[in-house]
């Protein structure tokens, strides 16, 4: 007999048995004041280490234009923590970023980021996520995104071998409270809402009310390594995130489910934004360290940023 595929509660009960779970640290941004910083990706850039991070005001509130105000701003880690990068863009009215290195139809290597914006055209506003391209961090041009896909936030890219994997986030229909979708093209200039909306979509790696989402994608050969994150709770009532890993085979259309890697009780104790956001980890991005061990790169609490070293899921 087949189980039915396990919710939110059960991963995140897994996860609360295993033995010796580490804890994990805080990491300061440096120079917001009252601003919250979280929700951080991790670009690497000719042997530096830059973390673009989400930076609001404490009121900022999607609903409210008049409120919300936030920003992508780069920071650049130093012998004791972060400073903000000099000579760095600043993306206005911009959330979560994210960024992968690809390769352009030339072959030549392509920084692409990513950020979630919004339309205030609608009621309730609706997501657009935006991307842009350079050579580097330097080079981004908040001002000419090269396409925006209406709809949809956790779009997520990874360069392989043979072309460009594109993972988005469809809800709705089949795809419920929130799915994980792949499509496979040639490179990162094909990249539309159009090419998205054809995606292939998984739909039983978790129960109906559980939420499922992109964070960071990874090559691992015949398969793709997935930083991610499972949810419950919509807004007006608790939400509660965690960090989870799984993979894909693109060529068989088939996932394994996601494991827990990573909740807010695994971080020290900090204000969240709001209480409803007291539970909440939104899982960045993963370094690579020695030992058999990676960092994470947490949003906590949607207030700040927490990091944690586990057992290394990549192969």
């Amino acid at each position: 007999m087949t189980l039915p595929p396990a919710g939110y509660r059960d991963l995140v009960a897994a996860h609360l048995r295993r033995p010796g779970r580490p804890t994990g640290v805080a990491e300061p941004i440096p120079g917001v004041g009252d601003r919250l910083a979280y929700n951080p990706c991790l670009i690497r850039q000719a042997g530096r280490a830059l973390l673009a991070v989400r930076v609001e005001s404490p009121g900022s509130y999607w609903r409210d234009r008049s409120s919300w105000d936030p920003e992508v701003r780069f920071y650049e880690r130093t012998g004791d923590g972060w400073r903000e990068a000099p000579g760095m863009p600043v993306f206005t009215a911009a959330e979560d970023p994210f960024a992968a290195w690809v390769l352009g139809p030339d072959g030549s290597p392509v920084l692409v980021l990513g950020v979630v914006s919004l339309d205030f055209g609608t009621d309730p506003p609706g997501v657009v996520t935006r991307f842009y391209a350079a050579p580097d961090v330097e080079r981004l041009d908040p001002a000419r995104p090269f396409v925006e896909v209406p709809g949809m936030k956790d779009i997520r890219l990874l360069q392989r071998r043979d072309g460009l994997a594109v993972c988005g986030r469809p809800q709705g229909g089949t795809a419920g409270r929130g799915r994980v979708s792949l499509i496979l093209t040639d490179d990162y200039t094909q990249l539309s809402a159009e090419l998205i909306a054809k995606a292939h979509i998984f739909h039983d790696q978790v129960a109906e009310d559980t939420k499922l989402g992109v964070n960071e994608l990874y090559d691992l050969g015949d398969r793709i390594g997935v930083l991610g994150h499972v949810a419950v709770g919509e807004e007006g009532g608790p939400q509660e995130y965690a960090g989870a890993w799984w993979t894909i085979d693109p060529a068989a259309c088939t996932t394994t489910a996601p494991a827990v890697i990573a909740m807010r009780a695994d971080f020290p104790p900090a204000p969240p934004k709001r209480a409803d956001l007291t539970d909440v980890v939104f899982p960045g991005s993963m370094e690579v360290l020695d030992g058999g061990t990676v960092r994470l790169y947490c949003g906590l609490g949607d207030a700040s940023i927490g990091s944690i070293v586990v057992p290394s899921p990549l192969p």
